[in-house]
């Protein structure tokens, strides 16, 4: 329906260079059908339909492929978007200008899904988008897709996983998040304007809807679940608070922040993980009364991982150092060609882009290469899940101190290891420390309090590595951790005044 605006989640993404596996056959489509589909929908599209799902074993595997090439040759209507007249959004109009809203993505899968034999409809409500600010709408927002396969109805948002917007510019990053998505998950992030869309026993309500914190598909699909409090999408504290989630896949790195509402800015040191096994402890908190954002960020452990934009400043030295690279044969000509073609930039977001093509496996490793030399961390994470945080009246917040300690990347990947003291971040010279740790992933723990590792000693009754140590004239105190007693890996660090 045109009148229907389409959200973008931009704010949350933190995306990936790779991310999941897109159907080849969106790229073997023959080039009569991949011409005609885009001048002569009405003749082209069968032919496209026809080559996708022909080798397709049942209609969950014939979605998923045109779930994918719409994702792949769509891309998002930022112009009209932004504009506020939203219009031509059936399907023929959308495949000829290659690009659409929400309602403009419905309508092509609806058409691709009517060509293959399945029911599909569109569905009407609101969601948790680009622009929204914990309140809904006079009007809905925003539409998705429920196809039927086997008598159950599942849900699919193409738009969703086409990309995402950073400010006023579309981003193409292909996702299966919104690909089948159970309803019960679906549910926090999207609302239909049917209670009987929602496809659950029990429909939610829309104070319900607005009430719950932001949790994307991925918060699921890593295995996240909540304990027993959850935080509200507005939730206000009087004190460091904590909660508690579950995790039920092993190989997923975890990290926190807390940003300011208005900047984006990230408070440094404001929050705490602690891991045991199949639970997990945040601990939150803020330096004052403003308003903030609380996130949650995941990726699975061996993913090597580097962001998909950079400021330009930044990148720009990249591209030099690069140049660098080339002049002293450690990289090709044609890798060098690739890694500065793969990006663009964008003057008004103060960024370079990657141009994304997951099936450029040439151009993937130069820049893996690349990257790898300039010794570009990798420790890329995405939000999966997000609620505004701010200080009752009565808490002024805990000021400009280091909260907690700073983190290396292997305690983001610990799973069995617990800092019990000290827990602020920041060490005096001369003071004497004692340090307690609880570890199950370590067969040793150390400290660099004076330039010199110090190992811990492992209590036999209560388990903890201890000792109290006197903190030395250096800049951190390190914690360390080693598997097999020779090699040490960073944990976490805390300053020194």
């Amino acid at each position: 329906m045109n009148r229907f605006f389409c959200t973008i989640i931009s704010f949350l993404c933190v995306a990936h260079l790779f991310s999941a596996s897109m159907d080849a056959r969106v790229r073997t489509v023959p080039q009569s059908a991949a011409d005609s589909v885009f001048t002569n929908p009405k003749e082209g599209l069968p032919l496209v339909v026809r080559h996708l799902i022909q080798n397709a074993n049942g209609a969950q595997a014939k979605v998923k492929v045109m779930h994918d090439w719409i994702c792949d040759n769509i891309a998002y209507d930022t112009d009209m978007y932004f504009s506020g007249r939203i219009s031509m959004q059936d399907y023929e109009s959308v495949l000829k200008k290659r690009k659409g809203v929400c309602s403009g993505y419905v309508s092509v899968l609806n058409e691709m899904c009517r060509l293959a034999g399945i029911e599909s409809v569109g569905i009407h409500g609101y969601s948790k988008g680009f622009g929204y600010q914990g309140k809904l709408g006079s009007r809905p927002d925003h539409e998705w897709n429920a196809v039927n396969i086997g008598g159950k109805w599942r849900l699919v948002d193409c738009t969703w996983d086409a990309g995402h917007v950073d400010r006023k510019t579309w981003i193409k990053n292909y996702s299966d998040e919104w690909l089948f998505l159970e309803p019960q998950y679906f549910i926090y992030s999207h609302l239909p304007e049917r209670d009987e869309d929602q496809f659950l026993k029990e429909p939610i309500s829309r104070e319900q809807f607005v009430k719950e914190p932001y949790v994307a598909g991925k918060f699921f699909r890593y295995g996240f679940s909540f304990g027993k409090i959850k935080p509200d999408y507005k939730t206000t504290i009087s004190q460091s608070t904590k909660f508690d989630f579950g995790i039920s896949k092993s190989g997923v790195s975890i990290t926190a922040a807390i940003r300011e509402a208005d900047s984006g800015r990230t408070i440094r040191n404001a929050v705490w993980i602690n891991r045991m096994g199949n639970t997990f402890t945040v601990d939150f908190d803020v330096p004052d009364r403003k308003n903030y954002r609380a996130l949650i960020f995941a990726k699975r452990t061996a993913e090597i991982n580097y962001g998909d934009n950079f400021p330009i400043v930044q990148f720009e030295q990249y591209l030099s150092q690069a140049e660098q690279l080339l002049a002293q044969k450690k990289i090709t000509q044609k890798e060098y060609d690739f890694f500065c073609g793969a990006f663009f930039k964008v003057d008004e977001n103060n960024k370079y882009y990657l141009s994304e093509d997951l099936f450029a496996t040439e151009r993937k490793r130069a820049i893996e290469k690349i990257f790898k030399l300039l010794d570009v961390s990798p420790f890329t994470l995405e939000a999966v899940f997000h609620f505004e945080l701010s200080a009752e009246r009565s808490y002024s917040g805990f000021g400009n101190e280091l909260k907690y300690p700073s983190c290396y990347a292997s305690y983001d990947s610990a799973t069995n290891t617990k800092l019990v003291s000290p827990l602020g971040g920041t060490l005096k010279k001369g003071e004497k420390v004692k340090f307690e740790i609880s570890s199950r992933d370590y067969v040793g723990i150390g400290v660099n309090v004076s330039g010199v590792l110090m190992p811990l000693q492992k209590d036999s009754k209560t388990g903890l590595y201890t000792a109290e140590l006197e903190v030395g004239d250096v800049e951190q105190v390190v914690v360390f951790g080693t598997s097999n007693g020779k090699n040490y890996a960073g944990l976490w660090f805390y300053n020194v005044e």
